[in-house]
């Protein structure tokens, strides 16, 4: 009788793994566009905007806004401004003209035709 429970492992695992959904074994898949790939909001000093550019060619910034729910169009990124494919590329927070709040904040980015083509929030 003791044998046959050590087997009782071998039963119970792949009903286990049945309950598993593709979103728990498969990673998120990253937007196809340029959009804010990493945020930090605190400590104030260290506030910083990170765009990721997931278009398959590389993108010119030139006229594109960083802004939050106070100023959507606060930071206007200056001409010339290219993002590789596939790059990233960081401003810091001091040269955005606004703050990231802590909490109740939403941070859009919009291209150079003030259409809104990502946002964060926390």
């Amino acid at each position: 009788m003791l044998n046959s429970l050590r087997f009782i492992p071998l039963i119970l695992l792949p009903l286990l793994f049945s309950h598993c959904t593709s979103d728990t074994l498969n990673p998120r898949t990253e937007p196809s566009k340029v959009y804010i790939h990493q945020l930090v909001a605190s400590p104030t000093d260290e506030e910083s905007v990170v765009l990721k550019n997931n278009t398959g060619s590389d993108s010119d910034l030139s006229g594109w806004t960083l802004g939050d729910r106070n100023d959507p169009d606060a930071y206007s990124i200056p001409a010339g401004t290219m993002l590789i494919e596939g790059g990233k590329r960081s401003w810091e927070g001091s040269t955005l003209g606004f703050q990231i709040n802590d909490s109740d904040e939403i941070i859009y980015l919009k291209n150079a035709s003030g259409q809104i083509v990502d946002t964060w929030s926390n």
